[in-house]
């Protein structure tokens, strides 16, 4: 059995790694160093721990976010004009940096001959894709249309995973927690002034006279209590992502104090 102390200590050697292998002192003279979420790191490991060696474990999950940081890096392609050499120079190298990840990925999975896992990753991607593809045409989109997109997005890859490795009992909680955990991102940035597809789709079916506010804090509220509920099927690690879920809520209503004031 893990304690959680160990557990701390192999999510800070797996991003340790994962900042080792991603390490290019060109690419990031020009373009930010990718981000990993934490959490993401946190739920794979926790799922892959018990059903695969340490070794694999962490491969798996390194692999899982260099996938992930090369789609976010392919999300920064600009799609405008290009006006000089600068930026059509930037433009090239973050392509280059995400098909560097996407390289960095295959080579993990292929070395160890995970053909199996490489198919789930190119699933994963085309799904994805799709996800993205029909929030281009949100505008008409109910909220639950909306919801299941935006869920997939954040997590069809760890929920393909899952499949794969007979975790079905961590779809739910998977794609609960990173829905919640974009939701209330959203919500915070909407307070500051931006509009997205999520807190759109919110606002058109409030009914007559209901605070904007109060709406979308209930739909808050129906994911936690939905993502509460799904932890119950898990055998391991409950109080850990019950931990992040207020950490999730708590870190939300910190950015929005700190929003109002200044």
């Amino acid at each position: 059995m893990v304690s959680m102390s160990q557990f701390d200590d192999k999510v800070k050697e797996i991003k340790m790694n994962f900042y080792s292998l991603t390490k290019h002192l060109y690419l990031q003279s020009y373009i930010p160093e990718p981000v990993i979420d934490d959490d993401k790191v946190r739920f794979l490991y926790a799922m892959l721990y018990k059903r695969l060696s340490n070794s694999e474990a962490k491969m798996f999950t390194i692999s899982a976010l260099l996938l992930q940081a090369a789609l976010d890096v392919h999300d920064e392609v600009s799609l405008q004009p290009i006006t000089s050499d600068s930026l059509r120079k930037n433009r090239q190298l973050t392509v280059l940096a995400g098909d560097y990840y996407v390289g960095l990925y295959y080579y993990l999975l292929a070395e160890k001959k995970h053909v199996p896992m490489i198919r789930v990753f190119s699933k994963s991607i085309q799904e994805i894709n799709e996800y993205k593809m029909n929030l281009y045409d949100a505008d008409d989109f109910t909220y639950e249309e909306v919801q299941l997109n935006i869920s997939q997005i954040e997590s069809v890859l760890m929920q393909n995973m899952a499949d794969f490795f007979e975790q079905a009992n961590w779809k739910d909680v998977i794609k609960d927690f990173f829905y919640l955990k974009r939701l209330l991102s959203e919500k915070v940035n909407w307070e500051k002034g931006s509009e997205s597809p999520i807190i759109e789709s919110i606002l058109r079916e409030s009914r007559s006279g209901e605070e904007t506010l109060q709406c979308i804090d209930r739909k808050v509220e129906d994911v936690k209590d939905r993502l509460i509920l799904s932890c119950r099927s898990l055998p391991t690690f409950e109080s850990f992502i019950i931990d992040h879920i207020d950490g999730l809520l708590g870190k939300a209503e910190f950015q929005e104090i700190v929003s109002e004031e200044g």
